[in-house]
């Protein structure tokens, strides 16, 4: 079986870690990302030329379609008998001619939240299904549009995400890190962050300053680099607590920090979504908080409890071995088409 993946082929993401369980299960797969040289023909992309590109995709159709038509001739040359787009901005027509031409199946993975969904093309495409990770979406879809939507949970890669062969309270002492978090700095985050500063946790963060409204006072918890793969893995294992904040728009779904940390064996603080009473081998409550102010104490408790954090995360961490790695997930898309 042939499958291809419409997305970004970039270490760690989505995209990387679908293909890496395809090729793992002696599956055929190869990512088509857009901004590949083999489709601009170009053997230099610059930062200027993608973004030009991305400007002229969402003001102009006929440059959209010209771009995709680019794309649907590189997939065409593959001869895929499956196609998994998970861009967001795929052209409608791009979807019809898969069916149309290459008659086989074309599934769209959403792994974002709602406020991603850019002039809707996904609600315009004939995707055979469409899959999300929010529920909230998934009976909107099926309910309002007649869309053959489907929820699945994000994945964590269990060949990269692991947990290190290394008692966790060993580790924890070696990196000496209360609490940890990671990924793009937006200022929802920041005026987050800045609250835990302020009642004095010790906190390390890493991943990507927001181009605006950046709040300098985090500079001291941060680390000025982002994390991937196993050294992301160990930090997270060997940090205390890892601190996770949902975005606002995850209505009832849950980010795939959620899933990397628990795989990593870490253990893990979490905004409270009801979601987790179905993901979570323990009741929600104990690993969840709803206002800041319970992060903190919730924080300042699991520091002071140490053999009760470390079950935890042993127990949760078995659980997500059993049900929510990359091999998982396209076991479930292929019996879902």
């Amino acid at each position: 079986m042939r499958i291809a993946i419409i997305g970004a082929n970039n270490y760690d993401t989505l995209e990387y870690n679908l293909k890496d369980a395809f090729a793992h299960n002696n599956y055929h797969c190869e990512i088509f990302d857009i901004n590949n040289s083999k489709i601009f023909k170009n053997k230099i992309i610059s930062k200027y030329t993608l973004q030009l590109d991305m400007q002229g995709r969402g003001f102009f159709d006929s440059y959209d379609q010209w771009i995709f038509d680019k794309v649907f001739r590189r997939v065409a040359e593959y001869q895929p008998d499956l196609v998994i787009c998970t861009y967001r901005f795929i052209h409608p027509k791009f979807v019809s001619r898969v069916k149309k031409e290459l008659k086989c199946k074309i599934v769209h993975v959403n792994p974002d939240a709602l406020t991603t969904f850019g002039h809707q093309q996904v609600f315009a495409s004939d995707y055979d299904v469409w899959f999300s990770k929010d529920p909230y979406i998934v009976s909107f879809m099926k309910g309002n549009l007649h869309l053959n939507a489907k929820y699945y949970s994000e994945a964590f890669n269990s060949r990269i995400h692991k947990r290190m062969e290394v008692d966790k309270k060993t580790l924890e002492d070696e990196l000496n890190i209360d609490v940890v978090t990671y990924g793009n700095i937006y200022p929802y985050r920041s005026r987050m962050l800045k609250i835990l500063l302020d009642n004095n946790i010790n906190l390390k963060l890493y991943g990507v300053k927001s181009k605006r409204f950046y709040d300098n006072a985090l500079d001291k918890a941060y680390q000025n680099k982002c994390i991937l793969g196993e050294e992301k893995a160990k930090i997270l294992y060997g940090s205390k607590i890892v601190f996770n904040q949902m975005h606002y728009a995850e209505i009832g779904s849950v980010n795939n920090r959620f899933f990397e940390a628990n795989g990593s064996g870490a253990f893990q603080l979490s905004d409270y979504r009801p979601i987790l009473k179905d993901l979570l081998p323990i009741d929600p409550e104990l690993v969840s908080f709803r206002t800041i102010d319970e992060g903190i104490e919730k924080i300042k408790y699991y520091l002071e409890h140490t053999d009760e954090r470390i079950e935890i995360a042993g127990k949760v961490h078995n659980h997500f071995i059993q049900n929510y790695t990359y091999d998982h997930l396209i076991e479930f898309i292929l019996k879902s088409i």
